[in-house]
């Protein structure tokens, strides 16, 4: 069976994973994602502080039993730690310090940026 891995459970590689899912479901398709929160809605968290969404949790745009339902496996606080694009291998640690390894055929990776605060322009 063909492998699909995909680095990152933010919008990207969520997003990746569900429609890999639907144009090719013979695939396995695994999702690494750093914390154990899949599909989180940054975007939302203003809401969460303001109270008008009052639990966390609720700023999934889809829960990790719904993404799994899909066929989609996760691995959820595991930190991706290196790529062997030769040997096309992932070494990858979870949260107990236990590392693992995953062959693929075909890699994404969706981890996003990181922000920066561009200089002040003007007096």
């Amino acid at each position: 069976m063909p492998r699909l891995f995909i680095v990152g459970g933010s919008d990207a590689g969520i997003s990746a994973a569900l429609r890999a899912r639907e144009l090719a479901p013979d695939w396995q398709v695994t999702v690494a994602v750093a914390d154990r929160y899949p599909n989180f809605s940054i975007c939302g968290i203003p809401y969460f502080i303001s109270k008008e969404v009052p639990e966390a949790d609720n700023l999934a745009h889809r829960k990790a039993d719904d993404i799994r339902a899909l066929g989609v496996e996760l691995l959820l606080g595991h930190r991706v730690e290196g790529i062997d694009p030769a040997k096309h291998l992932v070494t990858e640690r979870n949260a107990n310090g236990e590392t693992s390894e995953h062959r693929y055929d075909k890699l994404i990776i969706g981890t996003g940026a990181t922000s920066i605060r561009p200089p002040h322009f003007g007096p």
